[in-house]
């Protein structure tokens, strides 16, 4: 089949696009998968509006965002980007093909991902890290070195290219942006970096790719005790989409696994799967508003309480501009939002949110601890949501809601037509 040729379809949507930008999925069985992979080969794939002309980025999976240690979880989809145009039911008539946009990071360079589309990750095992670029621009990092207590994600650039987290601030030097932890896994603490505690130790990559719509990353990760013994493996799973600065979303899943006897979670608030330190201009000393999806507001009414979403936004320096012959200062406002999805064992938890900064979806302290017996496993799903303005401004409830209804999804039907 030419680069020319065309595969006309159509596409149903199992419910409206409220939001844009977003990205559809499209579920498919294998032999509408192979055939699709076949048809394009190495080429990149758009799906076309033939009533106005507008292509819109596809990108082909078959690894899930889940695994277990010993395998990642399988699937067959068709991802598409959608950012230009809203979408009607059926208004994507067909995909084509062109040749693959691809390149490498030009070394000694400040910015080396600057031509680079889409997700692009940069594995730089030398320093023991992997940079994520979004259109050329840095993103995050995964942070995986041996001398480090845990592996953690830092920074999350927003909008303005500011970051919506902090990493190692001098109040509590082991929160690190956005990570794990629990302070008492069976007795042993891996959440502080104190001397003799236990560490999570980066074992594996499990899935490490790019492409127009999304990246992902899927790692295998020990905790051990403080002398080196295996606790339990955990399956961390991060998947980010090309979405704009302004309407970011990130899709994480947690899984722990009791692959060395009953694992027990004691009762502690030190701990959380994941824990985000927000940037200090955000929180809630500063310019930051805490809110959640119950409607309460503040650290005050939030900790401890029952909600599907929790929202820190604020106002972060932009730059400075000469106003009348004064320096003054210009600030944008911006947020990040965690959402619990609501097939979690956690959905819908007790919040563990502070006004200097930390929050998480998933605190053990609750619920009076945690036990996985062995040869168990738990699963949690959340979603992190950057955006421009405050919640309100944000959409956050209305994202939520697309999240909560596992995002856009649609149906395809197509028969194949050479141009």
């Amino acid at each position: 089949m030419t680069i020319e040729s065309k595969m006309k379809f159509s596409v149903t949507l199992d419910h409206s696009v409220t939001s844009l930008p977003t990205v559809l999925k499209v579920e498919l069985d294998d032999g509408t998968y192979n055939r699709i992979a076949t048809w394009a080969g190495e080429a990149d794939i758009y799906a076309v509006d033939e009533t106005n002309g507008v292509e819109f980025a596809c990108q082909l999976n078959r690894f899930g965002n889940s695994a277990t240690p010993w395998e990642v979880k399988q699937e067959r989809a068709l991802y598409i980007l959608l950012k230009e145009a809203q979408l009607q039911t059926k208004a994507i008539d067909c995909l084509i093909t062109k040749p693959l946009s691809q390149g490498t990071p030009k070394d000694r360079q400040y910015n080396p991902w600057h031509e680079l589309p889409g997700v692009y990750l940069d594995h730089q095992e030398e320093n023991s890290r992997v940079v994520v670029s979004i259109e050329g621009k840095l993103f995050t990092r995964y942070l995986y070195s041996p001398q480090v207590g845990k592996p953690y994600y830092y920074p999350l650039i927003g909008p303005h290219g500011k970051t919506l987290i902090q990493d190692a601030p001098d109040d509590h030097l082991h929160h690190h942006g956005l990570w794990w932890g629990h302070d008492d896994v069976n007795g042993h603490k891996l959440y502080h970096e104190f001397r003799g505690e236990g560490r999570q130790v980066h074992k594996a990559f499990m899935v490490m790719s790019g492409g127009p719509v999304f990246g992902q990353l899927t790692t295998l990760i020990d905790w051990q005790d403080e002398h080196g013994n295996l606790l339990l493996q955990e399956t961390r799973s991060m998947r980010i989409y090309n979405l704009p600065p302004e309407s970011r979303y990130v899709d994480l899943t947690t899984q722990l696994h009791a692959v060395n006897g009953d694992v027990k979670f004691g009762d502690t608030k030190e701990g959380g799967f994941p824990f985000i330190r927000v940037n200090e201009q955000i929180n809630g000393h500063h310019t930051g508003v805490i809110s959640a999806a119950n409607g309460k507001m503040g650290e005050a009414e939030i900790f401890g309480t029952v909600t599907e979403w929790v929202d820190y936004s604020g106002k972060l320096f932009r730059s400075m501009r000469s106003k009348e012959g004064t320096a003054v200062k210009e600030y944008a406002e911006m947020g990040i939002a965690v959402f619990s999805h609501p097939e979690n064992e956690t959905y819908a938890s007790q919040w563990f949110v502070r006004d200097y900064g930390p929050f998480t979806p998933a605190n053990f302290h609750f619920c009076g601890g945690k036990v996985l017996s062995s040869g168990d496993n738990m699963t949690m799903n959340h979603r992190l949501f950057i955006h421009q303005g405050d919640a309100a401004e944000g959409k956050v409830a209305q994202r939520y809601k697309e999240y909560a209804a596992e995002s856009v999804q649609g149906n395809l039907a197509f028969y194949e037509q050479k141009t």
